[in-house]
């Protein structure tokens, strides 16, 4: 059986085209439109008509491309952008599709559900982090399920329309992106969390997983290769030093520079720092040593769901 998936993020919109057989998912086809639907969504809690239109254009044309694809049931979804804004009624109704605006904690459960779908990666109890571009997920769970989640206000675009940088960025600037990061931890997530890993700092039993944009770039960059391999990319292990080289490097080039490189897709280059970033510091404030790697997440979740 042939299935869709559209996903509305703050960031782009992404298809997932795939072959269902009992609990295996064969993907057919997976590729994504930057449309940027968050672009201006924090300065006044509203999207903007750029972006709506953009975005529109792209669903349909991903539509359509589905339909080529002998997919005649497809799901679109929509996360944190819409949720967020006081009008998501011009996105939808400009859209004039069937549209699920999912609640955090359905895109935490459906974030984990596909990210454990991987038998190399569900096989241990794992801290699943989602950094997307208006909010970054963070769920723990085994093979029994979800046991805790918490979602908080802190993604790449969102970060990025908060702080302007310098090109390349001043160290100052990245002390600044830093802190309200370690801020946002604090306040909202880390006590939680902490009590979910059994104590500060003792995260052994745990794998942290990233899933979503950010993570695959961080693999693909690791393999310094430009393709989607995805068993290449599922099988990285990025060492907190690696991470944190990463993030170091992209914090002083220029925007030029990073569009320059391998595995990191130029319109991307400007939102990766923020998640590179985020990921640093998610690692240092829980205790983990290394950061494993999914291709899968949501849009695997809703098709398990189905």
């Amino acid at each position: 059986m042939r299935r869709g998936v559209i996903d509305i993020g703050t960031n782009s919109v992404k298809l997932l085209i795939a072959d269902l057989r009992g609990d295996e998912i064969s993907p057919h086809l997976e590729t994504s439109r930057q449309t940027r639907l968050g672009r201006g969504l924090y300065l006044d809690g509203k999207l903007q008509a750029e972006p709506i239109q953009a975005t529109v254009v792209a669903v349909k044309e991903l539509l359509a491309l589905a339909k080529a694809n002998d997919c005649s049931d497809t799901r679109i979804i929509a996360t944190s952008a819409v949720r967020d804004s006081s009008n998501p009624a011009e996105l939808l109704d400009a859209l004039g599709q069937s549209v699920d605006v999912l609640s955090g904690d359905n895109e935490a459960r459906l974030v984990f559900a596909g990210v454990m779908g991987c038998r190399r990666l569900g096989k241990s109890p794992a801290l699943v982090v989602d950094i997307g571009g208006g909010s970054t997920e963070f769920i723990v769970g085994d093979v029994g399920g979800v046991r805790f989640y918490t979602s908080i206000p802190l993604g790449s675009v969102r970060l990025m329309e908060r702080y302007a940088v310098s090109d390349p960025p001043a160290g100052g600037e990245l002390e600044t992106v830093c802190k309200s990061i370690d801020q946002a931890f604090s306040e909202i997530s880390l006590p939680g969390l902490r009590g979910q890993l059994k104590a500060p700092g003792l995260a052994q039993p745990f794998s942290m997983i990233g899933s979503g944009g950010m993570a695959g770039i961080l693999a693909k960059m690791e393999l310094a290769d430009d393709t989607y391999d995805r068993e290449r990319m599922e099988a990285v292990e990025l060492p907190l030093h690696r991470v944190t080289a990463w993030r170091d490097r992209l914090w002083g080039l220029t925007l030029s520079r990073r569009r320059e490189i391998t595995g990191l897709p130029p319109n991307r280059a400007d939102v990766a720092l923020f998640g590179s970033l985020i990921y640093e510091q998610a690692m240092r404030q829980l205790g983990f040593a290394a950061l494993r790697v999914s291709t899968r997440g949501i849009r695997f979740g809703v098709l398990r769901s189905k």
